[in-house]
This record gives C-alpha cells, structure tokens and sequence, in this order.
C-alpha cells in the first residue's frame, strides 16, 4: 500500500484528493499525514474526512522525516507551491503537484535543475488532459484526422458566479497566483501546448482589470459583514456551506484569511481580461483569450489543420459555484455534476468542409467533468502505456507556466514580443 502525505489540506486539498482517496484506493493507498500553515484548517480536514486518526503536523519537513512517505500531493496557496516540490524532489519522493506548478521564471528553472537530478516520479495534475472529449480531440489530432495542425484557437468565458469567485479568494493577488494566466489558464496553455506537439516559442498579450476590483460602485470588506449586502449582486454566504464554514471561517484566528473578500476590493491587481497570441517553435500559430466576467460560462476550442478542422463548444451551468442563486449548500471547486443548460458541440470537418462528423459523448461521473477521478488513477496508481500522454511531468507543467508568465509580461510591457523559453523582450 503507498503512503501518501497531502500538503494544504483546503478546498482543493481536501475534496479532490484527501476525500476521494479514501473512497477511491482503500487497500492501495493511505493518507498518512496532513500537513498545512494553518493547523485549524487541518483539523477541519480531519473533521470532514471523519478520520481523526489521520496524524497532521505543523512543520512539513517534519513530516516528510517522520512518516517518510511514498508520495506528497502539493495543493497550497500557488506562489508556496515550488518549496514544497523541490523539498520532494531534493529527497526523492514522489510529487504530485496541483496546477500551476509555480508561479516564476525562477522556480520553473529551479524545479527543472531539480527534476533532472531526482528519481522520484513527478508530475502536476493538468487534469483537462483526462477528460473524454480532450482525449478524443487528442487521440484525432495524433492520428492525423485533420492533417497536419496549423491553428490553434481557445476561449474561456467565465461567467458571474464562478469568475467572481476568485475574486474573493487570495487567487485575485498578484503576488499569490501571478494571475489567472498562470492560476487558471496554465490548465488551457497546457492543453493547447499538448495538442500541439510543441513549446511555444514567443507570446504577445494584452490585459485589463476591466470589471472587479476598482471598478464596483461600492465596496466592503468581506461579505458576511457588508453594508451592502442587500444592494451587491455579488454577495454570497459563502458560509452556507459546511465545508467552507469548517475550513475557512472556523480557521480565521490562526491565519486572518477571509474566504470571502469584496469583489471590488481595491487591493485586487491581477486582469480579469486576457487576450494572447502564441507562435510555437514547430509553426503552430495560436490565440487564447479568457475573461472572468461573461454573461455565460463557455469553452470554445478550434483546431485547423492542413485536412480538416475540429471543433469543440461546450456551455456549463454553474448552479454548483458559490454565490449562485441556484447552488444548494455545499459548493464546489470542481464543476461537478450537470445543469439543464449544459450544452455540448463537438465535431470534425473534411473534405474542404463538404463532411462533417459529430464525435459523439462518453458519460461519465466525478469533478472536472469525469477528469478528476481518471487522473488520479493514473498518476497515482497507474504505471502502464499512455499512449496520449496524458500524464503531465515536471517540464510540461513548466512549460504551461513559462506561457502564462511570458503572457503577462507581455500585458504589462504594453504588448511586446515575449521569447517563452528565454524571457527576453523582443
């Protein structure tokens, strides 16, 4: 059985991988120590997985010389990531890090040197890659439907309720995340870097803090304490949930993190516009554009190629996001389960666009829409053929950081030309 310790034991750490450990690998893999800089929030964990017996400790390298585990789940706050994967690394256990891997140039360049010298397997959880339909777009793309690829388009549309909500959370600091280019859209550069085939070799951007932040007509502190509550089409009782009330109100004296900071705080200083066009070091020509304030919650990826073109749209409901009029009590972080307008549109064009083929929908259960559950068999358990590599190692996951940095220099230099691999103005 492997021995695994979990490293921030928040939303993240504690219902999508301490929670579904226990009822995934029972008999081949056990939780052996929790470790987070708020020690309340562990207990939470604890309280929530209903395993006191579970031992938490409130230094991590501590716990790593006293349980000497198999392997550590990273999922703290995104700038702290890096210190914990290197520590694993530096002695040799194997590491699982949450997207993004880290947040700068100098920890990609550190945890490269790093992973080149362990023999710890190593790997960050861009689960996107699990998920039915990102398989099968891959898998076709591999296979040549399309011929060779050319263009690569993707667009995010965050909609009020989900794109709100990091705005509450510490994600909406610079210092913390870097911005949702490395928090958010690492998972989407990754994916667009894996069907690809390639790095991308230089960037552009542009970017604005076009809606939150300084933009509302009034503020608050947090709220649960808001003078406006009743006016804000923005407030939410994040505290309605349990879990939330467990891990993070229950939590405040030991680390004064307000899980549910004004949206329209002064502080936030991160975009929540993005727009970005990538050339990649094969030929591949790409955009991305994200932004945070949509009036639906939508994907939208298109690939050309020399034969064909795929193309992937899929609107979500986001009922179970915090703050949603029609959210029941406890939230996710997830995307899980289905809402009456979840809509799906996937097909491929040939023959000049004389044919086209609906890719039909593979039903599956779980969070990130059925992705969450298939990567955590295979990072952790899995050790047979990936023939669409799907696992994603140290330097894919830099890779998907190295764009979303290069992106955002880009943005605040005005829209230059950013080299990816060297970060050099061009």
């Amino acid at each position: 059985m492997k021995r695994f310790c979990i490293v921030g034991t928040g939303g993240r750490g504690t219902a999508s991988y301490a929670e579904p450990i226990l009822k995934e690998f029972p008999g081949r893999i056990e939780i052996v120590g929790l470790y987070d800089i708020n020690p309340l929030r562990c207990e939470a964990c604890k309280q929530i997985l209903k395993r006191p017996d579970i031992p938490v400790f409130t230094d991590f390298k501590a716990m790593l010389d006293t349980v000497q585990p198999d392997g550590v789940i990273v999922t703290t706050k995104d700038c702290t990531h890096a210190e914990y994967v290197l520590e694993c690394l530096k002695r040799n256990i194997a590491v699982y890090s949450e997207k993004p891997l880290c947040t700068t140039r100098k920890q990609c360049m550190d945890i490269r040197r790093a992973a080149a010298r362990s023999s710890a397997p190593a790997y960050v959880t861009h689960n996107m890659r699990f998920g039915p339909d990102m398989a099968k777009f891959k898998e076709l793309l591999q296979n040549g439907a399309i011929g060779k690829v050319l263009h690569i388009q993707f667009t995010e549309t965050l909609d009020r309720f989900h794109g709100a909500d990091y705005f509450r959370r510490w994600h909406r600091l610079y210092d913390n995340t870097g911005s949702l280019l490395i928090h958010k859209a690492s998972h989407h550069f990754d994916l667009i870097n894996w069907f690809a085939d390639s790095r991308v070799k230089t960037v552009t951007g542009q970017g604005a803090l076009s809606f939150y932040g300084r933009k509302g007509a009034f503020r608050g502190k947090r709220c649960s304490t808001c003078a406006y509550a009743g006016d804000c089409e923005f407030y939410a009782d994040v505290f309605a949930s349990e879990h939330n009330r467990i891990l993070y109100r229950e939590a405040e004296k030991a680390d004064h993190y307000y899980r549910d900071g004004c949206v329209f705080d002064r502080k936030i200083d991160i975009p929540d516009t993005y727009a970005a066009t990538m050339a990649f070091e094969n030929g591949i020509i790409g955009s991305y554009s994200l932004i945070a304030y949509a009036s639906y919650e939508s994907m939208h990826i298109a690939v050309e190629g020399s034969e064909g073109r795929l193309e992937y749209i899929k609107r979500y409901g986001t009922s179970w996001a915090v703050g949603h009029k029609n959210s029941n009590k406890e939230v996710s972080l997830a995307n899980d389960g289905e809402d009456l307008d979840d809509s799906r549109t996937f097909f491929m064009l040939t023959e000049m666009g004389k044919k086209m083929e609906r890719i039909p929908e593979v039903q599956v259960t779980g969070g990130h829409g059925g992705a969450d559950p298939a990567l955590r068999e295979a990072l952790f358990c899995g050790s047979g053929a990936d023939p669409l590599g799907q696992r994603a190692p140290m330097e894919e996951g830099i890779q998907a950081v190295l764009v979303g940095i290069s992106v955002m220099d880009s943005i605040r230099a005005g829209g230059k030309l950013v080299n990816v691999q060297t970060g050099k103005m061009l």
